[in-house]
């Protein structure tokens, strides 16, 4: 006969059951024990490989995706493996200035969840030059300190007609258990609370306008209408 444990509901008079397999090798007992405290939202239990059991990322194994938060910046909620998130509400476009300043749709304060080894973050925008080439610097920061390797600039070809626009994706990985801290090259030894992540943007000079959050161009008129950006977060394991 094949043991098993029987629980019994608390109320509405179903159960539960625990059922041993019909046979085991060479007459061996197999003991399991049990995580001393509850998961997190997602979570799965894994085993040791010597009977020890405990919560870890669901997913594929090393290099897997563990979650993605993705989205309009619409000021939306987004659920994701590590809890939720409001993205940023943009409504209107954005001249560039010759001072850095919050790219706007970028700034989101994320925490990965448990089991993260890369991070990958992306911001989705249009820019379009206003002036000449369009010059446009952008840097990344991670809780106010840049991270240097995510610099990039865009520059068009140098006209007073100032037709250029496009779509451009930003975009960085992070490591989340480098052996030494390195926020330069976005390489951190853990990230298990949330992090202020944001890209800044300014213009070469006076001369070399930008506008985001714009298509300029839309049926053969010239639009004033916002493009709301997209922003992406997603975890590997």
């Amino acid at each position: 006969m094949t043991a098993k444990i029987k629980l019994n509901a608390a109320s509405g008079g179903g159960s539960v059951s625990l059922k041993a397999p019909s046979t085991t090798t060479s007459n061996a007992a197999v003991e399991l024990q049990l995580p001393v405290a509850d998961g997190t939202s997602g979570q799965v239990i894994k085993t040791d490989g010597s009977g020890n059991l405990s919560f870890a990322a669901g997913g594929g194994g090393t290099g897997s995706l563990i979650e993605t938060i993705t989205g309009q910046c619409d000021g939306r909620v987004v659920v994701g493996a590590s809890g939720s998130y409001t993205f940023p509400n943009v409504t209107a476009t954005q001249d560039t200035t010759d001072s850095f300043a919050d790219l706007t749709g970028s700034p989101i304060s994320y925490t990965p969840p448990s089991g993260t080894k890369k991070v990958v973050y992306r911001f989705s925008v249009f820019h379009g030059s206003t002036a000449y080439s369009g010059i446009t610097y952008f840097r990344l920061t991670v809780d106010g300190t840049e991270v240097t390797q995510a610099r990039e600039v865009i520059a068009y070809d140098y006209s007073s007609n100032a037709h250029s626009v496009e779509r451009v994706i930003l975009e960085y990985t992070f490591i989340t258990d480098a052996s030494s801290e390195d926020v330069a090259n976005g390489k951190f030894t853990s990230w298990s609370s949330a992090k202020a992540l944001k890209y800044q943007t300014r213009r070469h000079g006076s001369s070399y306008t930008a506008k985001f959050h714009n298509i300029k161009y839309w049926d053969g008129n010239v639009t004033t209408d916002v493009k709301v950006p997209m922003l992406t977060i997603q975890s590997f394991a």
